[in-house]
């Protein structure tokens, strides 16, 4: 089980692992160049509620990044990608920037065991749900987001193995509203017991300790809403082949919050679910479907419990050509001290046609509709992107 991150994908264009390299070392290590162009429209910058400051513009991201393949033939694997953006507004100037991502995989597998390890880096400059001063300001909000985890699997025995987890996600804000938002740093350690049912079914129990810390930020809201928490999880968790052309991967339980040191929060036990569903209704057309319910943290410190689904499908209309469509909705109710309730929907569409194996050609469409029991926390949003992608 792994920590609840909800985020919005706006761009699409990913160009399949299957290109040749630029750069092959010795029988092991490939080395690829990633670069994209992609041009957006978007109506709501900064998630305003506020028409007359809404403010909107196209803006092109250029992209240029690598990625290294390790392990062609081993039972160690590794891989890493680094790319960055610069994206420029054609009016809105001030929201120009250059943004890095890293992301890293590895995995040793032997017989009865296995081990993963994942890290990501992201610079983000970008505005959500709850940063509400900075969207009614008209600013975008500058942070990073640090991810690192591992996970061991053993078998026990031909029916019955086990899982354990270590993962950190750390939100980290910079610049004028760093004196505002906390940053977070979020552990986790899952533990599972998994028996198989069948060769394609696996069922077991699972139990997860989950430890939020804030620092910095308005001390207002570190009064009202604390420095620490912790989230116990226990349930059921349930992966595999449950039909011919129906795989499920999910847990479903209970995850109970202690809220340290705040004067406006109580400590909650909520339901907590996270599935996900993909059939193959034809050779062309899959069906996916996901679920969630967990708790929740806002920028200034708030504490949620989201609950949200998404189903969607996906068209591959030949070889080269791919249509995707989603809606997914969100309830966020937010925890004693805040008074509000959020209804999120998003709706998306989009095409890809990758001609050969080295180009991706894509255009997306977004809307948002997040409303909210506070008036100043509602906004709307179109967002379109069309992108070239180059992966050889």
């Amino acid at each position: 089980m792994k920590k609840i991150i909800t985020s919005s994908v706006l761009l699409a264009a990913a160009v399949s692992a299957s290109a040749a390299p630029l750069v092959t070392i010795g029988d092991q290590l490939d080395l690829f160049f990633k670069g994209a162009v992609i041009g957006k429209w978007d109506s709501n910058i900064t998630y305003t509620s506020n028409k007359d400051k809404q403010l909107n513009d196209y803006s092109s991201v250029f992209r240029l990044g690598a990625e290294a393949d390790y392990g062609r033939n081993s039972k160690f694997k590794a891989n890493v990608k680094f790319y960055e953006d610069l994206t420029r507004y054609a009016d809105k100037k001030q929201f120009n920037s250059n943004l890095a991502h890293v992301a890293a995989n590895v995995s040793y597998t032997e017989a009865n065991y296995s081990v993963k390890g994942v890290f990501s880096f992201d610079q983000c400059f970008q505005n959500t749900s709850t940063t509400m001063e900075a969207n009614q300001n008209g600013d975008l909000v500058r942070f990073n987001n640090w991810l690192a985890g591992a996970e061991g699997t053993y078998d026990f025995s031909e029916k019955l193995f086990g899982e354990l987890g270590v993962n950190w996600h750390r939100t980290e804000y910079l610049g004028d509203w760093s004196d505002l938002y906390a940053d977070n740093d979020v552990y986790s350690v899952p533990v599972s017991l998994l028996y198989k049912v069948t060769q394609k079914i696996s069922v077991g129990l699972t139990y997860q300790y989950r430890y939020t810390e804030f620092s910095g930020g308005q001390d207002t809201y570190k009064t009202l809403y604390g420095t620490e928490r912790d989230d116990h999880f226990g349930g059921v968790t349930v992966r595999g082949d449950i039909l011919p052309k129906l795989n499920v991967s999910a847990y479903a339980g209970i995850t109970y919050r202690d809220i340290k040191d705040a004067a406006e929060s109580d400590d909650e036990t909520t339901f907590a679910l996270r599935a996900t569903l993909s059939y193959e209704l034809t050779e062309k057309i899959g069906l996916f479907a996901t679920g969630k319910r967990d708790f929740g943290n806002g920028a200034s410190r708030q504490s949620s419990v989201d609950t949200g689904c998404e189903v969607g499908a996906n068209y591959m209309m030949n070889q080269f050509v791919m249509f995707t469509t989603s809606f997914a909705y969100t309830y966020t109710d937010y925890m004693a001290g805040y008074d509000r309730e959020d209804d999120e929907f998003i709706a998306r569409i989009g095409v890809s046609y990758k001609p050969n194996k080295f180009l991706t050609l894509g255009a997306n469409y977004r809307y948002l509709d997040n409303s909210s029991s506070v008036a100043s926390a509602s906004y709307m949003q179109h967002l379109v992107d069309i992108s070239v992608s180059v992966k050889y």
